[in-house]
């Protein structure tokens, strides 16, 4: 039966635990020793790193074996005050992005836009970043959500919008595959600059805002 000595943020308990996996000691200490608005950011085993930025790093054998165990723990709204802040750039990148797409695609320098050059060259051009900083921004944002939608007794503000309006913005990425297969590039130059890079505009805004009511600081303009 393995004994294990348990340190949480830099305080050592005062019982060991016995016997047990290492995730169910983990899932007592969730239940029974941390507070309903921490969460654990990470886990040290006999002073290795089995469990950070969500994921276990270790085989469960060595796992189950390990005596010293050590958990730090970070507020949820500290988890949401990150999540926010890192949602910022990628928002700033789809605007960037889209914006010298346009461009480009109003000169008639469509190979600039799918093959890209320079800082672009050989990462799928800008378009195809583009898209992968929206699915990006929606990961986070749907992270957002989540910690709101399961805590909400700590988070006093009402869940961050990026799109307000689904069905437009679903009717607009379906017009912009659209034009890709018509090589309409004029008119899916419009529709960046009049309807996609307006509504990441809005949604760069509002999370700007968002973060500015928890005490946070938004990016520098």
């Amino acid at each position: 039966m393995v004994q294990r000595r348990v340190v949480i943020d830099g305080m050592r308990l005062e019982t060991d635990l016995f016997g047990g996996t290492l995730l169910e000691n983990i899932e007592e200490i969730l239940k029974n020793r941390v507070g309903s608005d921490r969460v654990i950011s990470k886990i040290m085993l006999d002073d290795r790193v089995c469990y950070e930025n969500g994921e276990f790093l270790g085989k469960p054998e060595w796992m189950d074996s390990g005596i010293d165990l050590e958990i730090e723990t970070e507020s949820l709204e500290g988890v949401l005050r990150d999540s926010v802040m890192t949602l910022l750039p990628h928002l700033s990148q789809i605007i960037q992005l889209f914006s010298e797409i346009g461009r480009n695609l109003r000169k008639g320098e469509v190979e600039k836009v799918f093959q890209g050059e320079g800082s672009h060259k050989d990462r799928g051009g800008p378009y195809v970043q583009g898209i992968e900083a929206m699915v990006t921004a929606q990961i986070l944002v749907d992270r957002i959500r989540a910690i709101q939608r399961d805590n909400p007794m700590i988070v006093s503000e009402s869940p961050l919008e990026l799109v307000t309006e689904e069905n437009r913005f679903q009717e607009i990425l379906s017009g912009m595959l659209s034009c890709q297969e018509n090589q309409d590039w004029i008119l899916l130059a419009d529709m960046l600059e009049y309807e996609l890079i307006p509504i990441f505009s809005k949604g760069l805004s509002n999370a700007e805002h968002y973060l500015h009511t928890m005490g946070g600081a938004a990016l520098p303009s």
